[in-house]
């Protein structure tokens, strides 16, 4: 048995078994490569198409934002002129102010209400329907700034409550002055937060994802979704600590991945300064919202590259049987083959005495060259015809010597 394995270890040719794994290897190695290159590829694909999608979104939130401003802007102008025009002419009357300022109203329908105020902050005219006492604006930062900073400009408040409504809203106020310069009260317009959620709301985000519009300092405006968690009410500075440093940075725009504090959501965030306003917008989209495809691709492929490298190493297995069982029959061939000495050629034989001469001349008995040149034994006899003749006397009976 050891001698039958020695010949066949000696037959496998262990180089062609060694060479097909290593090319089986490196296939394997190839194809898996290939697709780890290709998804990687893919994976920057989605991510390139998300950071486009939330730059795209934040261009179109920036338009809005300042074209709401700016009309808003528009119709405190419009009310401040009127305003000061009546106390240049002391022939006007006030009575119809307040028609004044809803037909301003009409024409910026974004607006929650348009109102000026006296020397005192109270509200004297206004675009609501709003009845009873008149409120008063004096302790609001807004109407501080304006009173006592002529070269103010307009002024935009942070999110505030409505004294009237009772409605979060954002304040936009220029001061009023009398002909010698004098401060006469401030006109502002009325901006409902409830309106920029509804604007957020429209935009399609993913099921994860989120708008939010921060003031300069960070405290939130409005936020789309609005989870019930802490850190999503209006004011809340709750934020990332990858948002703080670009903020810190002094850049206006640019790209970060964060995880929100309070949802603990992964996203890609576009992060823009509107234009010339005191706002931040952030529009970040969900890794598990736009990475959902990238997954499913990460899923085709590694069942591909399994069913492929379980498809080689299963050739790859029957080869190699197929292989050893040809050269293990090869091996016993060629050990019986080692065990059978064949004769051929012409053999000169005397065709008296039947010798049989060798290559060196000699002649040989038959048994003698035979058993030489071959694994044949002799025993020795006498046939009936020979023994006739050599036995003549004899019953014909005979024994092997």
């Amino acid at each position: 048995m050891n001698a039958s394995r020695t010949l066949i270890s000696r037959f496998v040719p262990k180089p062609f078994l060694m060479r097909l794994g290593a090319g089986v290897l490196i296939l394997n190695l190839f194809v898996l490569l290939t697709g780890v290159v290709s998804l990687r590829q893919s994976l920057r694909n989605h991510q390139d198409r998300a950071i486009t999608t939330a730059q795209n979104l934040t261009l179109v939130l920036d338009h809005f934002v300042v074209d709401t401003i700016s009309k808003a802007d528009l119709a405190v102008w419009a009310v401040k002129d009127e305003v000061e025009r009546d106390a240049v002419d002391p022939t006007s009357s006030h009575r119809d102010r307040d028609a004044f300022l809803r037909r301003q109203h009409e024409r910026v329908p974004g607006l929650m209400a348009l109102r000026t105020t006296d020397t005192e902050g109270l509200i004297d005219h206004s675009s609501g329907p709003e009845t009873g006492p008149r409120v008063s604006l004096a302790d609001q930062e807004y109407f501080i700034r304006l009173r006592d900073a002529p070269e103010a400009g307009l002024v935009i408040s942070k999110p505030l409550v409505c004294k009237l409504t009772g409605t979060w809203v954002i304040v936009l106020a220029r001061r009023l002055e009398r002909p010698n310069h004098g401060f006469a009260g401030i006109a502002l317009a009325q901006i409902g937060v409830d309106q920029l959620d509804r604007v957020f709301s429209a935009l399609d985000v993913g099921r994860h994802g989120s708008v939010a519009l921060r003031d300069l300092d960070l405290g939130l405006i409005s936020r789309y979704p609005k989870p019930a968690r802490a850190g999503t009410a209006i004011g809340e500075k709750v934020v990332s600590q990858e948002l703080m440093t670009f903020t810190h940075s002094g850049r206006s725009s640019g790209i970060y991945r964060a995880r929100t504090p309070f949802d603990h959501v992964q996203r890609t965030f576009s992060f823009r300064r509107v234009s010339d306003q005191p706002f931040y917008l952030l529009v970040g989209l969900a890794e598990q919202d736009y990475l959902r495809g990238w997954w499913w691709e990460v899923l085709l492929e590694f069942i591909e590259v399994g069913l492929f490298i379980g498809l080689t190493l299963a050739v790859f297995w029957l080869i190699r049987r197929t292989w050893l069982r040809q050269q293990a029959t090869l091996g016993n061939l060629e050990r019986l083959l080692g065990e059978v000495k064949t004769l051929g050629g012409m053999l000169p034989i005397c065709s008296h005495c039947k010798k049989i001469r060798d290559d060196k001349g000699y002649w040989n008995q038959i048994e003698a060259y035979l058993n030489e040149h071959t694994e044949a034994e002799f025993t020795h006899g006498i046939c009936p015809d020979c023994a006739k003749e050599v036995f003549p006397l004899s019953s014909g009976r005979h024994r092997t010597m």
